[in-house]
């Protein structure tokens, strides 16, 4: 099975509570801003932020100590005791976290619910999307955050491992529409260096509007229900016999097919 198609039922299940997305506004011009205009909410007449700095969000990891992948599930509830837990399709292995008003989600797998752990942990960069009430929480380690384009996150992050399209992966929102339509949200996908754990970044438009974080391993056994012995589907054999075409050695007593 493709990573894409691994994702796409991981994110049906983050964006369930998520308000239909709306279409972006013309990019903002920070630089020509009116000389006398008032100063933008959480900021002083000079300039100075009276707002907490955004919390950084590690790459292929999360928010230590706050949200991150691995994290157990009573830790998380201690942290948000109002986040919202419900079971995921009637499993008892899993369950869906969402914490709106700070523009989290999660999904936590595990073989008891004493051994609940974030499998998944999605962070939302607008308030229009995922529920966020402050758009300026969070910020990646590279710098990704609200208010960040397309053209940022290429500069940060390079060239993703794959781009899929979001509402060509998730039946519920699929609808008929261009392949080149510019307002078409996608995924920009990153593995990390040893496959473990993939981190996406939702795009729309030119606006990055969310990043989430999956561990690839907890989420194959308990939402794709791969046993931990059985290959990622479509891979090869381990080891896989030679063709029918392979000449026999030499002096073998078999002539070439």
């Amino acid at each position: 099975m493709r990573l894409s198609h691994r994702l796409a039922l991981v994110s049906c299940v983050l964006l369930a509570a998520s308000p239909a997305l709306q279409a972006p506004a013309a990019a903002p011009r920070a630089d020509r801003a009116a000389p006398n205009a008032t100063p933008p909410a959480g900021t002083s007449p000079g300039g100075g932020s009276t707002q907490p700095a955004p919390r950084v969000i590690e790459d292929h990891v999360g928010i230590p100590g706050v949200v991150y992948v691995g994290q157990p599930l009573k830790e998380l509830l201690a942290m948000f005791p109002g986040a919202k837990v419900t079971p995921f399709a009637q499993q008892e292995d899993a369950v869906t976290v969402q914490i709106p008003e700070a523009g989290i989600s999660c999904l936590v797998v595990g073989p008891t619910p004493d051994d609940f752990k974030v499998a998944s942990a999605g962070f939302s960069f607008e308030p229009t999307f995922g529920g966020g009430g402050t758009n300026n929480r969070f910020r990646t380690s590279k710098g990704i955050g609200a208010g960040s384009t397309v053209n940022d996150l290429l500069e940060a992050y390079g060239k993703p491992s794959e781009v899929t399209g979001e509402r060509a992966t998730n039946p519920a929102l699929k609808r008929k529409q261009s392949a080149e339509d510019p307002n078409a949200p996608k995924k920009y996908l990153y593995p990390s260096p040893d496959g473990g754990i993939t981190t996406y970044f939702l795009v729309r438009g030119y606006r990055v509007l969310r990043v989430v974080i999956n561990q690839v391993e907890p989420l194959d056994r308990h939402i794709l229900k791969r046993r931990p012995e059985e290959p990622p589907r479509g891979s090869p054999p381990p080891s896989a016999a030679p063709s029918d075409s392979t000449p026999a050695p030499p002096g073998s007593g078999s002539p070439p097919r």
